[in-house]
Formats: C-alpha cells, sequence, structure tokens
C-alpha cells in the first residue's frame, strides 16, 4: 500500500489514518459521523446506516506541527492561508483524488457551543468517547436529520452510566460528562435538552419498538440527570435572561459545520 495515497472508500481511509497517527505517536482521535460508525457494538437497522462525506478529527493542541508534517506524507494538501490564520484553533486539509475535505479540530470544539477536549483525547484509542460524540451531536442548534439520527446509533448502541469508561470495548455514555458540560453553561444545556427531546419522536419514527423504547428510556433518563444536576451560578445568572438573548454561536463559514458533510 502506498501511504501517500489516500484510499477511496472512506471508512478504510480513516482507519489509514488512524493507524498511521498512532505509529507516529499522535494523539489524533475520529470525531463525526465516521468515529460513530467505529462505535458500534451491535448490529444497528438499515434506517440507521447511512453514507459519510468527509472525515472530521481532534489533535491535541501541542501537536501541530507533527500532525501538519504528517498529513502531507499522508497525501493530504492543506489549506495553507487557512491554516496559518486559524491553526490554532481549527485546520483544513484536502483529499485531493477523491474530492474530500477533511476538518481538524485543535484541543477542542467549536460551533454552536465550545468544549475543551484535550484531557478527553486519551479515553478511546480511535475516536471521541460516546458521551462527547453525541454532545457534538446535539449542540447544533438548526438540527438536521443527520445529527439527530447519530445521535440515535449513539443511545442505541451504549448505555448511559454515570463515569467514562476508557478503552475501545464496552463503554458507556458518561452522564457525568453530560452533566458537567451542561451544568456549567445554560446555552449548552438548552440547545443539548432541546435536541435530546426531538430524539423520542424520531426513535419511534425509525427504529422497531423494543429499540424505540430503548432509546427513550436512556433520553429521558440524560433529560432527567441534566434536570437535577446543580447547576453553575453562570448558569442560573444566564438562565434569567432566558431566550431572550441568543445562547450560541453561529459556526465559521469557511469549513462549515462539522456535520455538514460528515
Amino acid at each position: 500500500m502506498n501511504e501517500s495515497v489516500p484510499l477511496a472508500d472512506i471508512e478504510a481511509e480513516a482507519t489509514r489514518l488512524v493507524s498511521a497517527f498512532t505509529e507516529r505517536g499522535l494523539t489524533v482521535r475520529l470525531i463525526g459521523g465516521l468515529a460513530i460508525a467505529r462505535h458500534r457494538h451491535r448490529e444497528i437497522p438499515d434506517a440507521l446506516r447511512r453514507e459519510y462525506g468527509d472525515i472530521d478529527l481532534v489533535i491535541h493542541p501541542k501537536e501541530g506541527k507533527p500532525f501538519r508534517a504528517a498529513m502531507t506524507e499522508l497525501g493530504y494538501q492543506p489549506n495553507v492561508r487557512f491554516n496559518n490564520m486559524r491553526g490554532d484553533r481549527r485546520m483544513l486539509f484536502t483529499d485531493e483524488p477523491n474530492e474530500r475535505k477533511l476538518d481538524v479540530f485543535v484541543g477542542g470544539f467549536q460551533m454552536c457551543h465550545s468544549m475543551d477536549l484535550a484531557d478527553r483525547l486519551s479515553l478511546h484509542p480511535e475516536t471521541l468517547s460516546p458521551a462527547d460524540l453525541l454532545l457534538t451531536k446535539l449542540q447544533v442548534v438548526e438540527v438536521n436529520r443527520k445529527d439527530l439520527t447519530d445521535a440515535l446509533t449513539i443511545l442505541l448502541t451504549h448505555e448511559v452510566a454515570p463515569r467514562d469508561t476508557p478503552g475501545a470495548g464496552g463503554d458507556h455514555v458518561s452522564s457525568d460528562r453530560l452533566v458537567r458540560i451542561t451544568g456549567a453553561d445554560w446555552g449548552w444545556y438548552t440547545t443539548f435538552t432541546d435536541n435530546l427531546a426531538r430524539l423520542p419522536g424520531l426513535a419511534a419514527e425509525l427504529l422497531a419498538s423494543a429499540d424505540a423504547e430503548a432509546v427513550t428510556g436512556r433520553a429521558r433518563l440524560i433529560g432527567e440527570l441534566l434536570t437535577a444536576a446543580p447547576k453553575s451560578l453562570k448558569w442560573r445568572v444566564r438562565d434569567r435572561v432566558g431566550r431572550r438573548m441568543a445562547w450560541y454561536d453561529l459556526p465559521d463559514e469557511i469549513g462549515g459545520p462539522i456535520d455538514a458533510h460528515s
């Protein structure tokens, strides 16, 4: 296999990249739809299966320089202007033979809401943790069906339990992580719970009754835990303003939302 030529099959290419980064000692994790695809611990219904357009990654903020070098070696072209201007937060690369974009978040995730991920990258050897993946999918204010379907996949294939479980097998959605993020920020809480409330209806539409009940039960449990959890002073102050003021950011035009393609 020629290491400098990206593969046409996007899931195979994601595997190639993960292996190459690991060999180079780089802490790089998949995010987006391809990451969720690697967390299937059971067969999923055809209604939840989909194609993937691009590859999205998160890297450790201290590894930007060796990561850029690795991407060149692996056959990707950098968006030089964008990366020079925004490379401390986000980078863009192109797989020209396959006409695919590769979107890279540096140390954290910034779209409608932001979260630090630098200390979360060691929880799974290939991707973000299930809780972090769920947060990225349900943080989109103008959420689309694809985001919600990916969120359904996470809840269908994972139990909900308090703490993170490091490792590739038997992982679950950490309610502690969801509470930590949404209990500190009213905006995060509002967008996440708004979208979480949409999942039971979609589950009833797409899934067999037993699977729909499982997803609905897990979504309800998460909602109850988030509602009951203590809130920060900042959260309580912002709650007084409510929806009269925007509680989210608009994603960058360049590169677009992470879920626009993945």
